[in-house]
């Protein structure tokens, strides 16, 4: 398998994951976005996408998640992404969040889109095969989409 077509982080749950409000000791719902892109960063970097000499760089382009499974304080979350599509310019993550703080629980999946696009016009672009053999066992042939 592609060393990165699994990426995955361990984040620690702080007072800060909490509301505002007060109102419970559950995570809040913007930070599993939070956990999400903390994760991508790594995944970024590993990639060579956060190179400041790299002609070629993504965008996210569309990210959904849905709850399944309150995570609270105290506790440790295990947010995974993993490809699962590679269109001409696009490729897809799925995404789960595993609340690891006990028993693990799915707390909750998701997905996101990932455009390739050339730093300098800003338009999008296929992924380069030298890229995509880090993170896609199938570099000859990608679906389209």
């Amino acid at each position: 398998m592609a060393p990165l077509k699994k990426h995955e982080l361990k984040i620690e749950v702080t007072p800060q994951d909490l509301p505002d409000d007060g109102f419970s000791e559950h995570v809040n719902n913007a930070r599993y976005f939070a956990f999400i892109n903390q994760t991508f960063r790594g995944w970024y970097v590993n990639m060579g996408l956060r190179s400041p000499d790299s002609e070629f760089v993504c965008f996210m382009a569309h990210l959904s998640y849905d709850f399944l499974h309150e995570v609270h304080y105290p506790g440790t979350v295990l947010c995974k992404v993993k490809l699962v599509k590679v269109g001409r310019t696009s490729i897809e993550h799925a995404i789960e969040i595993w609340d690891v703080g006990g028993e693990p629980c799915l707390a909750g999946r998701g997905r996101a889109v990932h455009v390739g696009v050339e730093r300098k016009t800003r338009k999008p672009s296929p992924w380069p095969p030298e890229m995509l053999a880090k993170c896609w066992d199938e570099v000859e042939e990608p679906a389209q989409a």
